[in-house]
């Protein structure tokens, strides 16, 4: 038979499975769409986040802008 402590321990459990789970869907990292996450320019850039070395710098400097902030990610472009 369980007793509190027990109890406690399993739901600390469920609560921190719970919110790492929450965690990395939040965290998700980029993955290619067909188009540059930065400029939306889909000139055969399928298995690519961005279309160059200068819009993936831009959008590595505007999110880490974002994050300092307290903003959210961007909307979709598409």
């Amino acid at each position: 038979m369980a007793d509190e402590a027990d109890l406690a321990f399993d739901s600390e459990q469920r609560h921190l499975s719970q919110a790492l789970a929450a965690q990395r869907q939040r965290s998700s990292a980029l993955k290619p769409v067909g188009y540059c996450h930065h400029c939306a320019e889909d000139r055969g850039i399928d298995d690519r986040l961005f279309c160059d070395s200068d819009c993936a710098a831009d959008w590595e400097y505007e999110d880490a802008l974002r994050k300092r902030l307290g903003l959210g990610t961007p909307q979709a472009l598409h």
